[in-house]
C-alpha cells in the first residue's frame, strides 16, 4: 500500500484528518512550506503533524514528508502519455497498438531502474553470488518469467530451485540448507501462499530477496532484502501484465547479469565453450550479422 493510500485510510482526528486531507491535496506543494506553515494553512498546530506520523510509525513529521515527497515525485515521473493498465483503444491501427506497447515496454523498465538504488542491488548480488541454492518462489505468469532467470543462471553453473505447484512452496522453504538464499517474486506482495513460505523462511534463517512494489505489503518485513518494480498497474483492471511483466523480466536480467559479472571471465570463457561443444552443427544461419567469426555456427 502507497503512504498517500495509508494516509488517507488511517484512523484520524477530526483536527488531524484535516491536516492529512490538505496534505493530498497540496502533495508537492509542501516541499517547501514549514510545518508550521502547514498547520496554519490546515488551521491546525505543528503537533498535529507529528501526531499523524507516529499513527504512520513514523519517527516524525521530517520523515513522514520526506516519503511522501518522495513517493509523489516517483509517481509523477513517467507514464506521463500512456496508461499502463490500457495502452491503447479499440480505434487505434495496429502500428499504433504496436508502437504503444513499444512505448509502454520502455517506459516500463526505465521506471524500474529509476527504483533501484547501488546499496540495495549489491546486496542483493552478494546474497545471490554466495547461494550454494536460489530457491524462487513466484506464482502465475510470474513463474513463467522466472523461468528465464533459471536458465541463464543454470548455463553458469548456479543452481536455481522452483517449484511448479503452489502446494509444495512452503515445504521448499522448510526444506531449504543454511547456506541457500531465497528469492520471491510477487507484484501485490499480498499472495497468502508466499506469505506463508517467507514466514517458513525467516523462522528458519534463510535470507530473503523480495521484488515487489514501491508500497507496503505483508512480504516486506520478511525480506532481508527488497528491490522494487514499476507500480502502475490495477490488480484486475487491464489489459494485461505488459509493465509488470516488463520490470520483473528487466530486473531479473539485471541480476542475473551483476552475478556474470563477479566472475566475468570465467562465465564468458563458460558460456562460448560450452555453446561451441554443444551446439555446433545444430544452430545456423544465412545471416552475416549474427553469424561467429569464421563463418561458424551461430550462437
Amino acid at each position: 500500500m502507497l503512504i498517500q493510500e495509508r494516509l488517507e485510510r488511517c484512523e484520524l482526528s477530526v483536527s488531524e484528518r484535516a491536516v492529512a486531507d490538505f496534505i493530498l491535496k497540496e502533495k508537492m506543494n509542501i516541499r517547501d512550506m514549514t510545518t508550521r506553515e502547514i498547520a496554519q494553512a490546515a488551521f491546525s498546530s505543528p503537533s498535529t503533524l507529528v501526531r499523524i506520523a507516529h499513527k504512520m510509525n513514523f519517527a516524525g513529521w521530517n520523515e513522514l514528508k520526506e516519503a511522501l515527497l518522495k513517493e509523489e515525485e516517483y509517481l509523477q515521473t513517467h507514464f506521463t502519455d500512456i496508461d499502463a493498465n490500457l495502452p491503447f483503444k479499440k480505434t487505434d491501427s495496429i502500428m499504433s497498438v504496436a508502437a504503444k506497447i513499444a512505448a509502454l515496454k520502455k517506459e516500463s523498465i526505465e521506471d524500474t531502474l529509476s527504483l533501484i538504488s547501488h546499496d540495495d542491488l549489491q546486496k542483493a548480488v552478494t546474497m545471490l553470488y554466495n547461494a550454494s541454492t536460489i530457491h524462487l518462489f513466484a506464482v502465475s505468469n510470474n513463474l513463467l518469467i522466472c523461468r528465464e532467470f533459471q536458465h541463464n543462471m543454470a548455463r553458469i553453473g548456479r543452481h536455481v530451485e522452483i517449484q511448479d505447484i503452489q502446494g509444495e512452496l512452503t515445504y521448499m522453504a522448510y526444506l531449504a540448507k543454511p547456506s541457500s538464499c531465497a528469492l520471491m517474486v510477487s507484484y501485490s506482495g499480498e499472495t497468502p501462499i508466499l506469505i506463508r513460505a517467507a514466514k517458513t523462511l525467516k523462522d528458519h534463517g534463510i535470507p530473503l530477496l523480495l521484488l515487489t512494489n514501491i508500497g507496503d505489503n505483508s512480504l516486506l518485513p520478511l525480506a532481508d532484502c527488497a528491490l522494487r518494480i514499476c507500480t502502475r498497474e490495477k490488480l484486475y483492471s487491464k489489459i494485461a501484465t505488459f509493465s509488470t511483466d516488463a520490470s520483473f523480466e528487466y530486473l531479473l536480467d539485471v541480476l542475473y547479469s551483476c552475478v556474470f559479472r563477479r566472475d566475468y571471465d570465467k562465465n564468458l570463457q563458460l558460456k562460448i565453450q560450452s555453446a561451441q561443444e554443444i551446439e555446433t552443427g545444430r544452430r545456423r544461419s544465412t545471416v552475416g550479422i549474427i553469424q561467429e567469426d569464421g563463418g561458424r555456427s551461430a550462437l
